[in-house]
């Protein structure tokens, strides 16, 4: 039998199928972003005006301090900040500013905006995130793959267990241990300082943010990976006689690795502002620094630019994750 030419119906057809088909499929994808960006803008100004309410009901102010200012002083202090403006009208002020890409003055770091202050810390928090994240995603998948290829062995329940005190100790309590081991008892590391980013200032903060992650991935690797060994599509590809090593590469790996990709986006979002104490713990300047001494002196546009960046950061990172799952699993239904 011979094959028709390529300039035959029977291939146009085909190929026109598969055009249409992708057209379909990137039309569904553009609409799923827009919708999501519909989403998110609402959602965003109503986190701004939480905190832009929850900044103002606490007690006392950016400029209360023991001693009292004189109430001529004080006033004018207010009415060079908005201050003195009811809080509807400091609220719109505050979100046409923020419109323009303007976070406002810092109330308690002199001659500094908020927008200075995050450009100076995320690039650490982001540093320190970004590392974090990958080696948790790496070590952490390939833990629980191998664990539930080996299941119920002695490999297995080494993961799982010391996963287990992983997920049941903090970050700030590892950081002060691993601290205190390698940097003052062996003193092979160094336990502060940021040293412009050198290697083995990271070395320690990365390794107490990651050992977490890595404990809560491999489990829940483990637990997509023995799912999806037991999948139909699975035992149909052994059945065929699908080496075994190509079955995990091309189809274990990408359906296991979806449950993942949801959990990636709060996670990676949580590492990339940066972890609160354990900036503290080890010196590093980041914006975790900046949030803890915005929120200590009620400074209201420190603390709101933080959120905000928080806030972003996290809806990206979910619009992100959406986009690859629908990538990896074409079964997944664009909405």
């Amino acid at each position: 039998i011979r094959r028709p030419p390529r300039s035959t119906p029977l291939y146009s057809s085909a190929a026109s199928d598969v055009y249409k088909r992708q057209n379909i499929y990137y039309a569904q994808m553009i609409q799923l972003i827009i919708k999501r960006l519909a989403i998110a803008v609402p959602t965003l100004i109503i986190i701004i005006a939480f905190v832009f309410g929850l900044m103002r009901v606490a007690p006392g102010g950016p400029f209360t301090s023991e001693r009292a200012l004189p109430p001529e002083i004080e006033q004018k202090i207010n009415e060079a900040y908005d201050l003195d403006k009811p809080l509807i009208q400091q609220f719109g002020i505050y979100l046409s500013k923020i419109a323009k890409g303007d976070l406002g003055p810092s109330y308690k770091y002199k001659d500094f905006t908020v927008n200075e202050l995050i450009l100076s810390g995320f690039p650490i928090s982001l540093t320190l995130g970004i590392s974090a994240i990958i080696i948790s995603l790496l070590l952490g998948s390939l833990l629980g793959i191998i664990a539930a290829i080996k299941r119920n062995t002695i490999f297995d329940y080494a993961v799982m267990g010391v996963s287990l005190i992983g997920i049941c100790v903090p970050s700030f309590v590892l950081a002060p241990v691993l601290s205190l081991f390698f940097g003052l008892y062996l003193g092979l590391l160094p336990i502060s300082g940021w040293n412009g980013g050198n290697i083995y200032n990271l070395i320690l903060p990365v390794v107490s943010l990651s050992l977490p992650q890595i404990a809560i991935i491999s489990r829940m690797m483990r637990s997509s990976t023995i799912e999806t060994l037991n999948s139909n599509f699975i035992r149909t590809a052994r059945a065929k006689g699908m080496p075994k090593r190509r079955i995990i590469t091309k189809h274990v790996i990408r359906s296991s690795i979806l449950p993942i990709i949801d959990y990636l986006a709060p996670a990676t979002a949580g590492l990339m502002t940066g972890s609160i104490i354990i900036e503290q713990i080890f010196g590093l300047p980041g914006i975790g620094r900046y949030f803890v001494v915005g929120a200590l002196q009620r400074d209201y546009t420190l603390v709101s630019g933080v959120m905000i960046l928080y806030a972003s950061l996290l809806m990206f990172l979910i619009l992100l994750s959406d986009i690859l799952r629908a990538i990896l699993d074409q079964r997944v239904k664009i909405k």
